[in-house]
């Protein structure tokens, strides 16, 4: 008996049998081989026309729409003597495989992390006070400290060397002095410093001094105690 079969027609019969279609399709399962899957008894055995509970005609009318839905094929015709059978061809009409998923697109190369960059260590400047102070109290005008202080390190990152820049400021404060220079004729540090009056060549000592007015002469911090 085609028990397997019978399984068959439950799990994968076309759904679009009607009711009395898919019994007939059992009851000829049940009476297949199973491993022909072919019927072994005429269909117009009246037990046959019992079990599938149809006429011989209703059963002939079941049996075409059964091969027309491809549910069922005839094997055999019947002829004197010799049944017609029928195969069930159910098991061609598994649902096919899922197909394998195509792969997933390749992903782009991660990115590559950039190495932070380490800064470029500053190359240190001249201290801006380097020798500056021994200069401010050299140099006789003391006007715009902050300006004069940024001259002093331009001076010394020209090449200037501070000694040097100190005794022509001192050299230069003695000559005024000398000349009885008004203060207010005495250039600026800064101004000093820009024009690199500390390579200018010592002049010489004038005849004539220079007028005065009382309070503006240059006189040395020992004169008067203070600039």
């Amino acid at each position: 008996m085609g028990s397997r079969l019978v399984a068959e027609v439950m799990d994968m019969a076309p759904a679009t049998l009607t009711h009395r279609e898919a019994w007939v399709l059992a009851v000829l399962a049940a009476d297949a081989d199973d491993d022909t899957r072919t019927t072994q008894s005429s269909v117009e055995s009246p037990e046959m026309l019992r079990r599938a509970r149809v006429s011989r005609p209703q059963m002939y009318a079941v049996l075409r729409s059964l091969i027309d839905k491809e549910a069922l094929t005839r094997v055999t015709v019947g002829q004197r003597n010799q049944a017609a059978a029928y195969a069930l061809p159910l098991a061609a009409a598994a649902p096919p495989a899922p197909k394998p998923s195509s792969p997933p697109p390749p992903s782009a190369p991660p990115t590559p992390r950039r190495t932070p960059r380490k800064p470029t260590p500053r190359r240190p400047s001249p201290a801006a006070d380097t020798g500056f102070d021994d200069f401010w109290a050299a140099y006789p005008r003391k006007v715009a400290k902050g300006t004069a202080r940024t001259a002093w390190a331009k001076a010394l990152k020209r090449g200037a060397e501070p000694t040097d820049v100190i005794a022509a400021a001192a050299r230069a404060a003695a000559q005024w002095r000398a000349a009885h220079t008004e203060v207010r004729f005495i250039p600026h540090p800064t101004t000093w410093l820009n024009g690199e009056r500390y390579d200018d060549e010592p002049e010489a000592p004038s005849a004539h001094n220079q007028p005065t007015l009382p309070g503006t002469r240059y006189t040395d911090p020992s004169e008067r105690g203070v600039f």
